[in-house]
């Protein structure tokens, strides 16, 4: 493993459990057993690490679970959608509803202060709520999601849904409101 993967392994896991701002270089270079100088050989400043860990993150959750789930056409639309909420269910459960959201916390965290990742969440949000539209779309067209609601409107309230219930998971500890709420969404869809 290069040091510059070290460096981004040990933050990729520090931002999401103790949050951007809580961590600090000094205790990324130290779980990294690196020196400072080969940090800002990698990384510019903090902000650039951030950058960097936020866009890893986003490409393994475009691959791993948007991709898998929500783009898989081996899949009917219904089971698209069913297995997407099956994964970011076990997801969370499997961290004991701990940790949160990882982009939902850094939206919270740093949207009003930090431009440049405000954007990127942006970015990523609208990528992932398209995503999750077109599946809606394909579904109405197969008749398994019925045709009273808007894609567009509808894949808004899901990703809205999504990442409040995994807000209130985290509160609470307990993976019911997004495991319950997420049943209760699919059966909104069906068709009648």
């Amino acid at each position: 493993m290069t040091n510059k993967e070290k460096i981004l392994r040990v933050a990729y896991k520090m931002i999401y459990r103790n949050g951007y701002e809580q961590t600090s270089v000094d205790e990324i270079i130290s779980k990294a057993k690196i020196s400072k100088s080969n940090f800002y050989y990698h990384f510019k400043s903090k902000e650039s690490l951030g950058i960097a860990v936020l866009d890893l993150r986003i490409e393994r959750y475009v691959n791993e679970v948007i991709n898998e789930t929500l783009m898989n056409n081996k899949l009917t639309p219904l089971r698209r959608l069913e297995s997407f909420y099956n994964k970011v269910v076990k997801f969370h459960k499997e961290n004991e509803c701990k940790y949160g959201c990882p982009f939902g916390n850094l939206a919270s965290e740093l949207s009003s202060k930090n431009h440049k990742f405000r954007k990127r969440l942006a970015a990523f949000f609208e990528q992932w709520r398209e995503k999750i539209e077109l599946c809606l779309k394909h579904g109405i067209e197969k008749k398994e999601f019925s045709d009273k609601f808007n894609p567009k409107l509808f894949s808004e309230i899901i990703l809205a849904h999504l990442e409040g219930a995994i807000l209130i998971s985290k509160t609470y500890k307990q993976i019911n409101p997004l495991e319950k709420g997420s049943k209760e969404i699919i059966k909104l869809l069906k068709a009648a």
